[in-house]
């Protein structure tokens, strides 16, 4: 959920030399639910946050046969610059899978950069302490909640609370157009409906199936948000299985367009850590974006009981673009091209070090959980 450059920690506890991660099993018969828990301490660093130290941990679980593979990350960590951030995803199957929660949790206060709505701003006002700097406190909690209608298939709704107050503003935020148009203090309440078709073997680590899913949410003031717009979000992926189990192929389309008072904050954004891995997150934002990816995933096929069998590789390109109207501008692409190291803490759960490199920018990135 952050950058990192080092995984010398991660490595030495998964060989016993280093008691910065272990894996932990737990077990409960009578409930017939198996508990496994990798804790992770490592020195990281991502665009945002520059250096800093990240601690946190990966539980799964699965409760039946039926149900695919549940699972909990949570980490949080404090950087140079004076940031701190903790983050929380959880995946959950109930009932044999016939009801699915999820859940992710945002909370972070830090120095940043606002480079203003739109790919020309994205790609060329300079950031800088007079241009785009400010400091962030902000937080998110979006729920998902789903039951099967049929086989495959899955209805439920979604909420999303988001909040951000900006302070120590530079020049050039505070007169950004769109940031005076909501302002420095905004809050979101969303509430909207989901529908999911999924095939996957294993949601959190896919080797064969699709996911095809629409996403609508309506925000306003009789939730407690002090904004009113709309947003709709369609995401398709796709693995396949190459020549033997551990060597996948996967690709994404995902779409996100935005209208009414959508403010500065909730813009739709491309280079996060699970789209174009390659930019610094929140530089490129606008009412729509959009991208595909394809990517490449190997696990070396080392003996099961040597540590290199933990040991994997990624690599990947994609393409997006942003637009003002429900049609982003594919004539102004943002490309990304990387490669990653995989390392297995759990059966069918990693560790990604991803580097990418995308237009006049780069960037690393330290995750738990594949991007997709």
């Amino acid at each position: 959920m952050t950058s990192s450059l080092l995984l010398l920690c991660l490595l030495g506890g998964l060989d016993g030399g280093v008691e910065a991660a272990a894996e932990v099993e737990l077990s409960a018969p009578d409930a017939g639910v198996d508990f496994s828990v990798t804790p992770v301490v490592a020195p990281a660093y991502s665009p945002e946050l520059s250096f800093f130290i990240v601690a946190g941990g990966v539980g799964t679980w699965n409760g039946s046969g039926k149900a695919p593979l549940s699972s909990l990350a949570v980490v949080a960590g404090v950087s140079t610059t004076g940031g701190f951030l903790s983050q929380a995803r959880l995946t959950s199957y109930w009932m044999e899978d016939r009801v699915r929660l999820s859940a992710f949790v945002d909370v972070r206060d830090q120095p940043d950069h606002y480079f203003g709505k739109g790919f020309e701003n994205g790609l060329h006002r300079p950031q800088g302490d007079a241009t785009t700097s400010y400091r962030r406190l902000a937080w998110l909690v979006t729920p998902l909640l789903q039951v099967r209608v049929r086989q495959n298939l899955f209805f439920g709704t979604v909420a999303d609370f988001t909040g951000t107050r900006a302070r120590q503003l530079s020049i050039g935020v505070e007169r950004d157009p769109d940031f005076q148009a909501r302002g420095a203090s905004v809050s979101n309440a969303g509430l909207g409906l989901s529908l999911t078709w999924d095939t996957r073997d294993v949601p959190v680590n896919p080797r064969r199936g699709l996911l095809l899913a629409a996403q609508w949410l309506a925000y306003g003031s009789w939730l407690g948000g002090s904004t009113r717009w709309h947003s709709l979000t369609l995401d398709y992926r796709h693995t396949v299985t190459l020549l033997r189990e551990g060597s996948t192929l996967s690709w994404q389309l995902k779409y996100r367009t935005a209208w009414g008072e959508v403010p500065w904050t909730d813009l739709s954004q491309l280079g996060t850590p699970w789209d174009l891995r390659a930019y610094r997150w929140g530089r490129y934002r606008d009412l729509t974006a959009a991208f595909a990816l394809l990517e490449y995933r190997f696990m070396f096929p080392f003996p099961k009981e040597t540590i290199w069998a933990r040991l994997g590789m990624a690599a990947w390109v994609g393409v997006g673009a942003l637009g003002e109207t429900a049609l982003p501008e594919v004539t102004k692409p943002l490309p990304s091209v990387g490669v990653g190291v995989r390392v297995r803490v759990q059966d069918r759960v990693t560790v990604r070090f991803d580097f990418g490199v995308g237009r006049e920018s780069y960037a690393f990135y330290f995750q738990f959980l594949e991007a997709f």
